[in-house]
């Protein structure tokens, strides 16, 4: 039996290992959908975090894309705990964006003119608008859509005037 799990286990890694990077980040990504973590507690945030050296209870959509990237091989840059250190000199301003966006690639918010963010993965993106997968956040459109109560699929837009608003686009 333990071969066969074995087994199993080398080839479910085959299969990721052999995907665009883009792709392997949101499998991962997929794989905690719907993770609930109230008070930004739970065996996997305060895995994250404490990966990331925050404080247990502290946001955690940029350990949980942190995570992400790690489990799924990806050599991106950026490993952090501030959603805004994803922006990297390959960044693009949100508003410029156009056509289509690679699976995988980040999507990053501001908090009026804060320091803080909030952090996601596209999953499928058109010109100014698309869906992400993101943690730290709540399902819908009801609660709070930076300080939520776990890992979720969203519709997002850019909205440049908006107070929490995406800033930025870098792809992997």
């Amino acid at each position: 039996m333990k071969q066969i799990a074995l087994y199993t286990m080398l080839l479910c890694c085959w299969v990721v290992a052999d995907r665009p990077e883009g792709e392997r980040v949101v499998m991962v990504a997929e794989s905690y959908l719907g993770h609930q973590a109230p008070d930004n507690r739970s065996k996997h945030v305060d895995y994250w975090n404490t990966k990331r050296g925050v404080p247990l209870g502290s946001s955690y959509c940029a350990t949980a894309l942190s995570h992400w990237l790690d489990s799924a091989g990806v050599d991106f840059p950026v490993r952090s705990a501030a959603a805004r250190e994803f922006i990297t000199s390959n960044s693009i301003p949100a508003h410029r964006v156009t056509g289509e966006l690679p699976e995988g690639t980040i999507v990053i918010w501001r908090r009026g003119e804060s320091w803080q963010g909030h952090v996601g993965v596209i999953t499928q993106w058109h010109g100014q608008s698309g869906e992400t997968i993101e943690a730290n956040t709540s399902p819908g459109f009801q609660g709070s859509q930076y300080d939520g109560s776990g890992v979720w699929r969203k519709k997002r837009k850019v909205v440049p005037t908006a107070f929490f608003r995406i800033t930025h686009i870098t792809k992997l």
